[in-house]
């Protein structure tokens, strides 16, 4: 497993800010654009979505 860096923490909680349910497209470009899988990012933001409903 990976951790995320704090440079992609950043970005990854700024997308999330601004939509908990990212389409394949939008997921897609943040995995590019942060060096991380697809399946990185999902898994990420289902994680998040989890932690946000505690």
């Amino acid at each position: 497993r990976r951790r995320t860096s704090r440079a992609q923490f950043k970005i990854l909680e700024k997308a999330f800010r601004e939509n908990p349910k990212p389409s394949a497209r939008v997921r897609h470009q943040l995995a590019q654009q942060l060096e991380m899988t697809m399946r990185g990012v999902q898994v990420w933001f289902q994680n998040r979505r989890a932690k946000a409903k505690q």
